[in-house]
């Protein structure tokens, strides 16, 4: 299985193979490099979300197919070609909409190409594998064993909720999928316990939007209760939540946090700009004030906490005064690791409508702008570190005939998403409860 970008679909997809595996033991075997030479099938997870994202689909399936691959596309990626593109009315189909349409009619002239939506989650069976889909609604999660596919480092995703009832105007996802449901805590807590009973180290906990977990059967969240039922469990691990939504994460809820003991200060909220003319243009319910007012908070009430975020670059009506601004909010240093975004003009959503956008002979200009002073940024804080103490788990070992690199995650950084250190084995410390190094190893070292 290839999964492209999207860890909450992952989930879905251990679901799926966990399943598939456990009923066809006798038939399947499974392989963790796709391109092995006795691989027959390729899983691929295919995300839809921007166009970029749509391509490298298409990358991996010619890919696979010049590899001789029989390919099964699963969840997302199927539907928004089946379910929305060619069924909504009076959308604007623009020279690359068209594109891609073509390269999906492509695929469905190819027989080596199978596909199943979202809805055919538990039809996880060989039969299913070389069928088409013909129902594309979406589904509801159920209780189940998961193939975990990250257990050699000892991490894994726990869903909390599924769907958005949020209506930012660049994106489509409540249009595509359902609105929110969150998952009843008992569950939740279930499915942790059932992972950490497995040898699960670090829990990373996933919604499109965290912050509104339970708000589609309470007016209040309920992420914080949650997390502090979390806490209870007798084992040894630590957490983390991505994707906090600014809007409604509060001062008092910031101090809550701070009371937990397993969690890991990690703070992963895509605020997107700072420009208020823009944030309120973007459909974000909230305004420069109150970012600046939430950063200094978190770095008031953690002595060591990491924060990320995502900007997106040339939204419509961003003017120069607007780049400024964002110059100057990046220039604070509040981010440890900030993801940028190139504005995507998606069919379906409002923004897509909007006029006066930025012309593309600005575009990379204003990018490359930012991008440079993203990276003299955080280039900065890794030089910061030099020579620091670190204590965490190996991810990879590499050697030749000269050197040995062994490449650790800090504890406070996300994997997938934010740096390793690659560290040299006269770095190393010190190893804790084992006689040599090797892959989740806990180590101390010298950066």
């Amino acid at each position: 299985m290839i999964n492209l970008w999207c860890n909450k679909n992952l989930v879905d997809s251990q679901l799926f193979l966990w399943k598939l595996l456990s009923e066809n033991s006798d038939k399947i075997e499974y392989y963790t490099d796709p391109y092995d030479n006795n691989v027959e099938i390729v899983l691929l997870n295919t995300c839809w979300f921007i166009s970029s994202w749509r391509e490298e689909m298409f990358k991996n399936i010619k890919t696979l197919l010049s590899k001789n691959k029989k390919i099964c596309l699963i969840w997302c990626g199927v539907q928004y070609f089946e379910k929305v593109l060619k069924n909504v009315q009076n959308i604007s189909l623009d020279t690359n909409i068209n594109k891609e349409l073509n390269m999906w009619d492509d695929i469905l002239s190819n027989k080596n190409i199978w596909y199943l939506s979202r809805n055919d989650l538990t039809l996880a069976n060989i039969k299913s594998l070389f069928s088409r889909s013909k129902n594309f609604d979406d589904f509801c999660r159920y209780s189940a064993p998961r193939l975990l596919t990250n257990y050699e480092n000892h991490y894994e995703y726990l869903k909390i909720a599924e769907w958005c009832n949020n209506s930012c105007a660049f994106c489509i996802i409540p249009k595509i999928r359902w609105k929110l449901v969150s998952l009843p805590i008992k569950s939740v807590l279930y499915e942790a316990e059932s992972l950490l009973k497995q040898w699960i180290k670090e829990l990373i906990i996933l919604a499109q939007d965290t912050m509104r977990y339970w708000t589609d059967f309470s007016s209040k969240s309920q992420l914080l209760p949650l997390l502090h039922e979390l806490d209870k469990l007798p084992y040894d691990f630590k957490y983390r939540v991505l994707y906090l939504y600014p809007d409604i994460l509060t001062l008092k809820q910031l101090q809550d946090f701070s009371s937990l003991k397993k969690f890991i200060p990690y703070f992963d909220i895509p605020f997107q700009h700072i420009s208020p003319k823009l944030l309120k243009s973007m459909w974000r319910f909230y305004d420069d004030k109150t970012i600046h007012l939430l950063l200094r908070s978190i770095r008031k009430l953690f002595k060591k906490s990491f924060i990320r975020t995502n900007i997106i670059i040339w939204f419509p009506w961003e003017t120069e005064e607007d780049m400024e601004l964002l110059q100057d909010f990046l220039s604070k240093d509040y981010f440890d690791n900030i993801a940028l975004f190139e504005y995507h003009d998606e069919p379906l959503a409002l923004s897509s409508t909007f006029k006066d956008k930025v012309p593309y002979d600005v575009v990379n200009k204003r990018f490359n702008i930012i991008k440079k002073q993203v990276n003299t940024l955080l280039s900065k804080h890794n030089k910061n570190r030099k020579n620091q103490k670190d204590i965490w788990y190996v991810e990879s070992i590499k050697q030749n005939k000269n050197w040995i690199l062994i490449s650790i995650r800090p504890e406070i950084n996300c994997p997938e998403i934010d740096p390793v250190d690659k560290v040299k084995l006269e770095n190393i410390i010190q190893v804790f409860d084992a006689d040599e190094i090797m892959i989740w190893s806990k180590v101390e070292y010298i950066i």
